[in-house]
């Protein structure tokens, strides 16, 4: 049986390593415990040799750095073409991204060109009876599915937070690095340009409270009730789900998650939150976290130190109330 190929695929972005790059290495290092075989990166770009080498030290893996012009900005087609010449190997084979923008666009025009299985937003793997199970959420975080593929080759997206970042192996062998320059055709479609989005975010750093509004607060009015809360603390923020954001409740300067701040205060509270893992992956490192929902199955309990089943407009007046009789 051949060894199983653990690839794990790196967009440049600057200089710097992206955060979650760490994080599917640690999955690719999991599942090569369990499965054997080796893990390899791969990196897209235009001037790529310092990146590349970069992340080789960084992670502890082999980095291939592939370098054109054409590659200095993102496009799936482009990104695909380029990229299967590299992936179309015999055997099994993961390939890894994060599953975020980059990730998730490329990772289903992998798996087609490559006639593998995908599985999105994986938080966990399994492995049982000699199978790799890949672990993801469903309905908000309320359920889990275990997903098993049927070929041997897969492309997996990663939830960014799930997965640790792995410690330097101490004594390990020096990591190579191959730079490749292949002829990249250009696609049907062409990237002009990328426009990042206005970073006016507020600075969480000093907060030792966050109070954070989900959609079950109900109403924009409530949030009213938040803001009172977090006015007993003197060190406090209001935060909210991307739900909260994209109904125009609060401004996207306040979203805590995957596509908006990570965050770790002192306390964490929760409100009408309901646990999905984009949100999760922005606020898990808090160091208490008490979740107030009048939902008992809500997935924010699973990580909640502390747990409040009840309606935020009867429960926090009354929170309120006993702390102004202290």
């Amino acid at each position: 049986m051949k060894e199983m190929r653990i690839t794990v695929i790196v967009g440049q972005t600057g200089t710097t390593v992206p955060p979650v790059t760490p994080e599917a290495v640690s999955f690719a290092r999991e599942l090569e415990t369990h499965t054997g075989g080796f893990v390899q990166a791969i990196v897209l770009g235009n001037d790529v040799v310092g990146f590349a080498h970069h992340l080789a030290e960084t992670t502890g893996v082999d980095v291939t750095g592939i370098e054109s012009t054409r590659l200095a900005l993102y496009n799936g087609e482009v990104y695909r073409d380029t990229l299967i010449k590299f992936l179309e190997t015999d055997g099994p084979a993961v390939i890894c991204l994060p599953h975020m923008a980059f990730g998730f666009d490329l990772a289903p025009r992998l798996a087609v060109a490559l006639h593998a299985s995908c599985v999105t937003a994986a938080e966990a793997i399994r492995f049982s009876n000699g199978r790799v199970g890949f672990v993801r959420s469903m309905f908000n975080g309320k359920l889990k599915a275990e997903v098993t593929t049927l070929r041997e080759k897969v492309v997996v997206t990663l939830m960014p937070g799930a997965w640790s970042r792995p410690a330097r192996r101490p004594g390990s062998r020096k990591q190579s690095v191959r730079i490749v320059k292949p002829d990249v055709f250009p696609s049907a479609s062409q990237t002009v340009g990328i426009r990042e989005s206005d970073k006016d975010m507020l600075n969480f750093d000093d907060a030792d409270v966050i109070v954070a509004a989900g959609r079950g607060i109900g109403n924009p009015l409530n949030i009213r009730l938040l803001k009172d809360l977090a006015a007993i603390f003197s060190k406090s923020g209001i935060g909210a789900s991307r739900a909260v954001c994209d109904l125009g409740w609060l401004s996207y300067r306040h979203q805590i998650g995957i596509t908006g701040q990570t965050v770790s205060p002192r306390l964490y509270i929760a409100c009408g939150i309901s646990g999905a893992m984009q949100h999760l992956a922005g606020m898990k490192e808090s160091r208490t976290i008490v979740a107030i929902n009048n939902d008992p199955h809500a997935a924010i309990f699973q990580v909640a130190d502390y747990g409040i089943v009840e309606n935020l407009e009867t429960f926090i007046p009354i929170l309120l109330s006993e702390f102004k009789r202290q």
